[in-house]
């Protein structure tokens, strides 16, 4: 059955992640891509976000048309930036757009904020550091033992370390005691790659699960590479040349051009633009319309093969670079850090890969970028109808302008 997520392959999932023994979920390879014959499954639409609407909206649909406004000015200031642009606010409960900015702005940026006002209020407003200094501060900052998160204020105010241990300890030293930058520090664990719906068949969606010697991961988004759609994932799921296996244990396709400290990868196998919604035993999908940028303050949707999709998740903060569990590099990134809002779990042991999205008022989504990791577990209760546990309120992914950009793809749109 298309989508199918019955209880035989539940345990048959569960058994293959105790065999693995371990949370690092990698994939594995075949001697052909599966076939990318034209799509023959039927479609079932997705209902779109759910659960409370947050910032006064009478439903998630005004809230989507304020925010896909926002963004498309939000989108313009960004590719005007210069030295001085710390930042952007495009939360849709503010009903406007802030800018923030060091030093002067320019003619030309004054004059197009000037002009977009004229159908999107946003306010241009000064910044202490610029999004330049605050990266280079932050690179330094990351290097000090027990920092697990640095995260650059939006503002450009400053910069926060999350901190795994004693934060006496790093309060102490010499790169937080001689920062340029006002920094604060805040107690926290470091983030888990969530490496670890069922049964999807050719052409594939986002948001199923493939297995590998290690374990499962999701499919992210179709892209074409080079003329050929293919299936974009996370890099800690597999080692080029491993094969891939569906949730159904049928042959897949292989991995290759997997770039570590970006957290991505390809498998060479039949996609299609569609996304898997709804929960983990779902047939429902959306068509994939284009692709967005993430901006502080937006409303997103997480859609993993194990914890099924996630509404009420907000951008919290973008351009991170983080150590994470499970991925050897020293940084991981650019990462974007969203939460999910009412404390429930944004992602899962399993998602990693899986994709995030942003609904747009034509029934649509736009492809936002692909689960890497999750921080700050919550209980079990908090995180209903989850393959494996536990799962976490806090999300990080890599834009899907930067993967696209990386193998100079395109996304597959339908």
């Amino acid at each position: 059955m298309i989508g199918s997520r019955s209880a035989n392959r539940r345990a048959i999932l569960h058994r293959a992640l105790v065999t693995a023994g371990v949370a690092v979920l990698v994939a594995a390879s075949l001697t052909s891509p599966a076939s990318a014959a034209p799509n023959a499954k039927p479609v079932t639409p997705g209902a779109g976000p759910v659960g409370a609407v947050p910032g006064g909206f009478a439903d998630w649909s005004e809230l989507i048309a304020v925010q896909s406004k926002l963004n498309a000015a939000a989108e313009k200031v960004a590719a005007a930036k210069n030295a001085g642009f710390a930042g952007i606010v495009a939360a849709p409960e503010n009903r406007e757009v802030r800018v923030y900015w060091k030093g002067d702005a320019g003619a030309g940026v004054r004059s197009l904020v000037t002009d977009l006002n004229r159908n999107v209020p946003v306010k241009l407003l000064p910044a202490r550091f610029s999004e330049a200094e605050l990266a280079s501060a932050a690179r330094g900052l990351a290097a000090v033992p027990n920092v697990v998160n640095v995260t650059p204020a939006v503002d450009g105010s400053g910069i926060q370390l999350t901190v795994e241990g004693n934060g006496a300890q790093v309060s102490a030293a010499p790169a937080v005691r001689n920062s340029a930058v006002p920094v604060t520090i805040v107690a926290g664990g470091k983030p888990v790659a969530t490496f670890s719906r069922q049964a999807d068949t050719p052409n594939y969606y986002g948001g199923g699960r493939f297995w590998s010697p290690g374990g499962g991961c999701s499919t992210g988004f179709a892209i074409n590479v080079g003329g050929s759609q293919q299936m974009l994932t996370a890099g800690h799921c597999g080692e080029n040349g491993q094969t891939v296996t569906t949730g159904a244990n049928v042959p897949m396709g292989t991995i290759h051009s997997k770039i570590a400290c970006q957290d991505i990868e390809i498998i060479n196998t039949g996609s299609w633009g569609r996304v898997f919604t709804g929960p983990n035993n779902s047939s429902t999908s959306v068509a994939i319309g284009g692709t967005a940028g993430s901006f502080v303050g937006n409303w997103v949707v997480t859609s993993g093969s194990t914890s099924g999709e996630h509404s009420s998740v907000q951008v919290t903060a973008v351009n991170l670079y983080l150590s994470i569990g499970g991925i050897p590099c020293g940084s991981v990134g650019p990462l974007v850090q969203a939460r999910q809002t009412a404390g429930l779990c944004a992602v899962a042991p399993g998602d990693s890969g899986g994709p995030v999205i942003a609904y747009r008022t034509d029934g649509k989504a736009n492809a936002l970028g692909t689960i890497t990791a999750g921080s700050n577990p919550v209980a079990p209760a908090n995180c209903p109808g989850t393959l494996f546990s536990p799962g976490y309120n806090y999300v990080y992914y890599i834009p899907i302008g930067t993967s696209l950009g990386s193998y100079g793809a395109s996304i597959v749109t339908s």
